[in-house]
């Protein structure tokens, strides 16, 4: 993959029909939360967007890849004691795994999110088996942390949950 191809942005309300193709996959709403809709349709990518497009500080990156919006990072900032953490999440649509795209692209964003607010630590839940979401997450820089055993309930069973960090002062990259 070309990476001069592939960038991140903030979503553009142009977005919303690559949105609902690429995030309508079951495969990638096996790693997310229940609360991301599957199927999901044009008129939930609509929502997305209009939310996003409205939010004070900028904490949903939209990834580019040969001029088409392909997948999302976000930071979910926490509050009263953990206001200084920030949950990342993200995903990539299909056609684009394994090619590196999602490694580089949180590079950028992780540098971005922390050049522009006073969070100090990044934290992802990995679902167990989503091996390539571990590497990744490992490869800049996050520390697995622990394993939560039984602590999420998808698709009628329940699945470990592998934790990982990143302080603002470890990441080097």
């Amino acid at each position: 993959m070309d990476m001069d191809k592939c960038k991140i942005r903030r979503w553009l309300k142009d977005d919303f029909s690559t949105l609902a193709k690429y995030l309508n996959n079951k495969k990638i709403w096996d790693n997310c939360r229940d609360s991301l809709p599957y199927p999901y349709s044009e008129s939930d990518a609509q929502q997305f967007i209009r939310f996003v497009l409205n939010q004070s500080e900028q904490n949903n990156y939209c990834i580019e890849v040969n001029q088409e919006a392909v997948g999302n990072i976000s930071f979910s900032r926490g509050i009263d004691v953990e206001r200084y953490n920030a949950e990342l999440g993200y995903w990539l649509a299909e056609p684009y795994w394994g090619k590196g795209i999602m490694t580089q692209m949180l590079v950028l964003a992780i540098r971005s999110y922390f050049s522009h607010t006073d969070v100090i630590r990044v934290y992802a839940n990995v679902y167990a088996g989503n091996m390539s979401s571990m590497r990744v997450l490992e490869k800049i820089g996050f520390r697995k942390c622990g394993i939560h055993r039984n602590a999420c309930f998808k698709n009628g069973r329940f699945l470990d949950c592998h934790c990982y960090e990143l302080l603002r002062t470890d990441f080097r990259i």
